[in-house]
This record gives C-alpha cells, sequence and structure tokens, in this order.
C-alpha cells in the first residue's frame, strides 16, 4: 500500500509538472523581432497587455503575453524565449536567454523566472520559482501550492509541491535526469550533482542528496535521509505513510548500498564507508554499519561474564585440590597410625624376651634357689 501511496504522489508530481509545462508552452502570440505592450497599447507583434499590465519581448521571435494578468506583467529577452502570466495577480513571468519559457498560470504574489532554455512555471499563491540552465540537458523547474520556493541550477527535472516548501538542485552539467522533489507542508528537498534523486514527501521532512548518483527518499513526518558521496544507493527513510515518524537513513563515503529507516520512532540507519551492503531498522534503536548498541551491549555483557565463570572454574579446582589434598591427608594419617601400632607390638616381644632371659630372677631381681 505505501508503494502505491508513493507511485500515486510521484505521479501527481508528474501531472502537475506536464500542466505547468503545457500551459508555458501554451499559444503565444505572432512574434516580430522586438514589441511592447503596456496597460493595453500597443497590443501586436507578439506582445499583449490590459490595462493593468505590461508586456516586453525582445529577440527574434520572442514573445511577451500579459493580457490576463492583473496588475502584473510577462518579459522575454532572447531569441525564442516566452513568456507569459495568466489570471494572475501581482505575479510576473521573466525569460531571459534563447528558448526560455516562463509562466505563471493562475497565481498571486508569485515570480516565475527562467534563465537559459528550460521552463520555469509557478501555479498558487506566494510562490518562487527559478531556473537558472548551465548546461545542455533538459530543465523543468515549477512550484504549485502556497508559499513555496523552487531554485534549480543546471538540468534536471524540480518540483515543489504543497505549503512552505523548499526544493534546492545545482549542477555543473548532466543529461537532465536528475529530479528534485519536495512534497507536503514544511519540507526540504536538496539534490546537489549533476546526476541522482531527492524526493520528499510528508510533514516538516527532508532529504539530502550530495555529489552523488544515488535515490534518496524521505516520507512520512519529521523524518530525513541523505547520501553525501555515494553512488548506487537507495536510501529512505520510509514506511507506510504517513505513520513513519522521526526515522533517519543515511549514507556516507560508500556505493551500491540499500539503507532504510522504517517506522520508528527513532528508527536510524546508517552506512559509512561501507560498500554493497543492506542495513535495515525497522523498530526504534540504531542500527549502524550492520551493528546496534544492543547487540553490542549483549558482547560486552558476555565478555564481562567470561572472567567471572573462569574465577568460578578456578574457585571449582581450588575446592577440589583442597579435597584431594584432604584425602591425602586421611591417608597418611591412616597410614602413621597403622606403622604406630606396629611399634608397640614390637616392644611387646622384646619385653616377652625379657621374661624369658630373666626367668631365673624374681620380680625384686633376688635370684631363685633351683631344686636338685
Amino acid at each position: 500500500m505505501d508503494q502505491v501511496r508513493a507511485r500515486s504522489g510521484m505521479l501527481l508530481g508528474a501531472v502537475l509538472s506536464g500542466a505547468l509545462v503545457v500551459g508555458t508552452l501554451g499559444d503565444a502570440p505572432a512574434a516580430n523581432a522586438s514589441c511592447f505592450s503596456a496597460f493595453g497599447i500597443g497590443n501586436g507583434g507578439g506582445c499583449t497587455s490590459n490595462l493593468t499590465s505590461i508586456a516586453i519581448g525582445i529577440g527574434e521571435g520572442a514573445t511577451a503575453d500579459a493580457g490576463s494578468a492583473f496588475f502584473g506583467g510577462a518579459f522575454s529577452f532572447g531569441n525564442a524565449a516566452v513568456s507569459a502570466a495568466t489570471f494572475s495577480f501581482l505575479s510576473f513571468a521573466v525569460a531571459v536567454g534563447d528558448q526560455a519559457r516562463a509562466s505563471v498560470l493562475p497565481s498571486v504574489l508569485s515570480l516565475a523566472w527562467q534563465s537559459g532554455a528550460g521552463t520555469t512555471s509557478t501555479l498558487g499563491a506566494l510562490n518562487i520559482a527559478v531556473g537558472v540552465q548551465n548546461g545542455t540537458g533538459k530543465q523543468v523547474t515549477g512550484a504549485t501550492g502556497v508559499g513555496n520556493i523552487a531554485l534549480q541550477v543546471g538540468p534536471g527535472t524540480l518540483t515543489n509541491i504543497g505549503s512552505l516548501n523548499l526544493a534546492l538542485s545545482g549542477a555543473s552539467g548532466g543529461d537532465g535526469t536528475k529530479v528534485t522533489n519536495a512534497g507536503g507542508f514544511g519540507n526540504l528537498a536538496l539534490n546537489i550533482g549533476n546526476a541522482g534523486t531527492a524526493w520528499t514527501q510528508g510533514i516538516l521532512s527532508s532529504t539530502t542528496n550530495i555529489l552523488g548518483n544515488s535515490i534518496v527518499m524521505a516520507q512520512g513526518v519529521l523524518t530525513a535521509a541523505g547520501n553525501l558521496l555515494g553512488n548506487g544507493n537507495n536510501i529512505s527513510s520510509a514506511g507506510p505513510y504517513p505513520n513513519t515518524t522521526l526515522s533517519l537513513a543515511f549514507n556516507l563515503f560508500g556505493d551500491g548500498n540499500t539503507v532504510t529507516a522504517g517506522w520508528g520512532p527513532f528508527a536510524i540507519a546508517g552506512a559509512i564507508a561501507q560498500n554493497l551492503q543492506t542495513i535495515i531498522r525497522s523498530n526504534p534503536g540504531i542500527n549502524i554499519n550492520g551493528g546496534s548498541p544492543s547487540s553490542a551491549a549483549s558482547v560486552s555483557s558476555s565478555r564481562k561474564a567470561s572472567p567471572a565463570t573462569a574465577s568460578r572454574n578456578r574457585v571449582e579446582i581450588a575446592a577440589s585440590n583442597n579435597s584431594d589434598n584432604s584425602d591425602a591427608g586421611t591417608d597418611t594419617a591412616s597410614a602413621t597410625r597403622r606403622v604406630g601400632h606396629k611399634k608397640p607390638r614390637a616392644s611387646s616381644v622384646s619385653r616377652g624376651g625379657d621374661k624369658k632371659t630373666g626367668s631365673g630372677a624374681d620380680s625384686s631381681g633376688s635370684p631363685k634357689k633351683s631344686r636338685k
């Protein structure tokens, strides 16, 4: 179910982004080399305004349409540059450079600015979208909702949908396949480098992908995911939306890792200087490089138990030795007693000999008279 919701969110972003692009690429007035129209005067040649708007187009084939804007304007500077302010109030569309396209679709107090070949659009209120192209890959930048900021430098697709979100993308080149998305409320998506994906959906969540061609995704409430200097990684802090809370997943200086932090709360999963590892933490706790404090404590306790066991063994051995020594002492004493009993027998024989030798004398020592 969470995968379906995630895909639905991504599909919604793609649809809205496509709508912005279609709105930008809509029919424009026939263009001349340059045109100027203000407050409904000078319409034609590629520029259109009304009583409250201004439209300026400078460049071969440049067009500016502010015909349905109220107190706003459309400005195009460059060959084939296109700008449009459509059903907008106090909003401005600025296209600078060849084949630059900018539009504020129904918007209030919004700005869409495209510099270089690419497309930038806004839809909603209090939105700012800026696209600056410095490469040759495709660039699309869009902000939809209320109070969003979308800034992209270099090729790629950046979409900001919701309220009070900040989406930033920077690249020095690339083929335009890089994707940056922030959707929901108060989210951050930061994607720095020529490739990779930073995708945020939820409330007060963030993703960061810096100098790595990896997929980084955060979904839920107060969740975060990050990748630094790693390629081919899949880093996600996500579960059944919006149940994931206070979870963190990250990868530092490693390639080919899958790091996942689940429901939480306080589920932390990370890889530091690891390659081709799968690290998962779904419940509250920490799993860094495949180990956790609980397992470490278990190992530590077992190590602490070993000296106690050895001490117990020594005590038992000592007791056994004492028992053996006691038994030996008993045997020795018994032998001694047996030897001591023999000596009196020897003295008895000696006394018997004395009687034989001393039969001629009485007990007083005087000799007996012999009979004749």
